[in-house]
């Protein structure tokens, strides 16, 4: 039974996770049936863990690692679906109003995303986008911590640059534009 709640409670976010560690969403199916199997194979044998997301979540990423050798390259989840969340916890008016300028503001930020390295991209996933701390992501990356700090502060910096060249960019266009 508990087995049961913590597949259901967790599988979306396995499979939308694991498609971010590997474009192969076949590889990432196996690995997730591989954990699930080994938990299953092995429950009276696990230790107790005061976080099973991480645990499933660090299994996962190793269990892909092992079954591909390779990784694959990493996307981002949808930006879209993420600020869908937070606009629906503000009242109805304000995210209509809000729509309009967070469309191009997702625009730039998904294509500044993109532009980042691979492993920037996994760290900023994992801890913007599915709330891991900073150990967390260490463990899960098989990182330091400092390497983690690292990869966030370049991120974000990288991010700010793209952005704000892309504001500029948007900037000098519409003004030329409107010359016209």
């Amino acid at each position: 039974m508990a087995f049961t709640w913590i597949y259901n409670r967790n599988i979306k976010d396995l499979l939308r996770y694991g498609y971010r560690v590997s474009t192969n969403q076949q590889l990432v199916k196996d690995s997730i049936h591989d954990l699930f199997l080994h938990l299953w194979l092995h429950r009276e044998n696990l230790s107790n863990t005061d976080n099973i997301r991480f645990y499933l979540y660090r299994s996962l990423r190793n269990k892909i690692v092992h079954n591909s050798k390779e990784l694959y390259p990493v996307t981002l989840p949808d930006v879209e679906q993420i600020l869908d969340k937070v606009f629906s916890d503000l009242p109805l008016e304000h995210a209509i109003i809000e729509q309009e300028d967070s469309e191009e503001q997702i625009r730039v930020l998904r294509k500044a995303i993109d532009r980042l390295p691979k492993r920037q991209q996994e760290v900023i996933q994992l801890r913007y986008f599915h709330d891991f701390s900073l150990e967390e992501i260490a463990s899960v990356m098989q990182i330091n911590n400092q390497s983690v700090r690292n990869l966030i502060h370049r991120s974000i910096s990288q991010l700010k640059e793209f952005v704000e060249l892309a504001g500029w960019l948007l900037l000098l266009v519409s003004n030329h534009i409107n010359k016209f």
